[in-house]
């Protein structure tokens, strides 16, 4: 099996050299790709919905409608009440396949927050305008995206409609959150008559996102990929670029213990790998516990952090992310600061992709395969050349 690995690795090694085959040919072909640009989220739109109790709590990303009470109006956007399922789900008659005026189940919708999902057809703003109908204290939409489960965007405002035609909180919640949801109260031992509310919990709240964590996503597959906004916030970014440009040195040679590899293909470039031996402090530990806690990944896992800074004519061409005797699980790549460039891209992927820095954004990519030590062709990916400024791009291997 060891042989057999080794012999893996080598292939991998191999392909990573072709990758980066007659570059300014590449260059100017990853130049023309028509990409999918990222990020699109912003914390203007950043809400959670919570249940549990001190112990265990819960949480969801939402994203909240450009109508209806804002995050910037926390107060009138919090709401802490239970979750009922709409009748109809879709706000449609299913006899007549037009939009109903009012619930069936307004009664019991009544001061809570009703869920609803889009499978319907239905804008956003007409459910929410059923809702309010219905006496609902908010609204929920579910994405029903069965190709992108983990998708949610901002509804938009029809046109010749105003901000103002909606006063409660409207939010979408993904698909596979709203399985999170109607799942919370269900047990393995449950029979059907044993399950209330859907399985939702009994109460739930509603608030602004404010400067916490949230997801976007990216491609579930293929390779999978996903963004984390505020993962650092901005001391935490100043500070490992202060700790990096202390040790920073041109990216010269491939080394495992450093964390380096594909440094043939790095031009321009200047890195330092932060040893863990000095990441002891309590605001250090702070980032280690928050990055656990977000991505799920065992900390005991992660390598140590390695600052890359780019300058104007800085890229890393085409490249997996293989070491000479390993293949990484996934990769955290964090921005240290804004900026346009330089973008990652990941050209290999169906639909090309383009992630262009912000200050605290992590770029999640699996390496492999789901279930296998595989590497994951579609996860070839380019630091596109810096045009301007400096930018601090920060990186741990899983």
């Amino acid at each position: 099996m060891a042989s057999i690995f080794r012999m893996k690795i080598l292939c991998y090694i191999l392909l990573t050299s072709l990758s980066g085959i007659s570059y300014a040919r590449k260059e100017k072909d990853l130049n023309s790709l028509n990409y999918r640009e990222f990020p699109r989220r912003t914390e203007e739109e950043a809400a959670v919905i919570e249940w549990g109790h001190s112990a265990v709590i819960s949480a969801l990303d939402v994203s909240v409608a450009h109508f209806g009470p804002q995050t910037s109006q926390a107060a009138l956007l919090e709401v802490e009440t239970q979750p009922i399922l709409a009748e109809p789900l879709t706000g449609v008659d299913k006899k007549t396949g037009e939009s109903v005026s009012k619930l069936d189940n307004a009664e019991e919708v009544h001061g809570n927050i009703v869920v609803m999902t889009n499978q319907g057809k239905l804008e956003g703003w007409s459910m929410a305008k059923i809702a309010m109908k219905s006496g609902a204290a908010a609204l929920i939409v579910v994405n029903v995206d069965t190709k992108h489960p983990d998708d949610i965007y901002r509804l938009p405002i029809p046109e010749g409609e105003t901000s103002d035609g909606v006063d409660i909180p409207v939010v979408m919640i993904s698909y596979n959150s709203a399985n999170v949801l109607t799942t919370a109260t269900i047990t393995p031992e449950m029979e059907a008559e044993d399950i209330i509310n859907h399985g939702m919990p009994e109460r739930v709240r509603l608030y602004a996102g404010g400067d916490r964590p949230f997801f976007e996503d990216v491609a579930p597959k293929k390779p999978t990929l996903y963004l984390i906004h505020n993962l650092l916030t901005p001391e935490e970014c100043s500070m490992l670029i202060a700790d990096a440009e202390k040790k920073m040195q041109p990216a010269s040679h491939d080394s495992i213990l450093e964390m380096s590899h594909n440094t043939a293909k790095m031009h321009n470039i200047q890195t330092a790998t932060l040893w863990q031996g000095l990441w002891q402090l309590p605001a250090n530990k702070a980032i280690e516990e928050r990055i656990e806690q977000v991505t799920g990944f065992p900390a005991v896992h992660y390598t140590d952090f390695v600052v890359n800074r780019y300058e104007k004519g800085s890229y890393w061409e085409p490249h997996y992310d293989v070491f000479s005797n390993a293949i990484a699980m996934a990769t955290i790549t964090v921005f240290l600061n804004d900026g346009n460039e330089p973008s990652i891209v990941y050209p290999s992927s169906k639909e090309p992709i383009k992630i262009r820095p912000k200050q605290g954004l992590a770029v999640v990519h699996h390496n492999t395969k789901e279930q296998r030590q595989d590497l994951d062709m579609d996860t070839l990916h380019a630091m596109m050349p810096s045009k301007e400024g400096i930018t601090y791009i920060a990186q741990k291997y899983i």
